[in-house]
């Protein structure tokens, strides 16, 4: 059994676990031979002293669910492994929030150009900065600050 860091209850009591970030996947593997069948999202908070990683799960076979924190400042194991769909998760937390998911098969932007600069739900994120895009002849998205150079 994979020791858990703390564990409360949300208002319509849903059980929240922490976890070490160097327990993470063998404790979620562990939940998944539990029954917890159902990975139904990853996301990542900024609180600015530390990135959270959250991963909602489902029982489908006891209608159970279970929400698993851990803290990060860098990076956390990927956990495709244990379910395919984590893939997409993943890659969207890596893009808007910047955590970075270890062995991950394809961890790059989905939602931004590969060139944006800065992960935009991070609390340091430059708001006043606007970054614009262009499709060069290659095919490839360019990034870049000046507006001349975007759409």
């Amino acid at each position: 059994m994979i020791p858990i860091e703390a564990e409360t209850t949300t208002k319509n009591g849903i059980k929240v676990v922490y976890v070490s970030k160097e327990n993470i996947l063998p404790f979620l593997t562990e939940k998944k031979g539990e029954g917890f069948d159902t990975l139904l999202m990853i996301t990542g908070v900024d609180y600015k002293d530390h990135l959270e990683v959250l991963y909602h799960l489902l029982s489908s076979g006891n209608n159970a669910r279970l929400i698993v924190k851990t803290k990060t400042n860098e990076e956390v194991d990927s956990v495709t492994s244990l379910w395919k769909g984590a893939d997409w998760h993943e890659r969207e937390t890596w893009d808007l929030v910047g955590v970075k998911f270890k062995n991950h098969p394809n961890l790059k932007r989905i939602l931004l150009a590969e060139g944006w600069i800065g992960h935009p739900l991070r609390k340091d994120y430059p708001m006043d900065k606007k970054q614009f895009v262009n499709l060069s002849d290659d095919g490839e998205d360019r990034v870049s600050y000046d507006k001349t150079e975007g759409y």
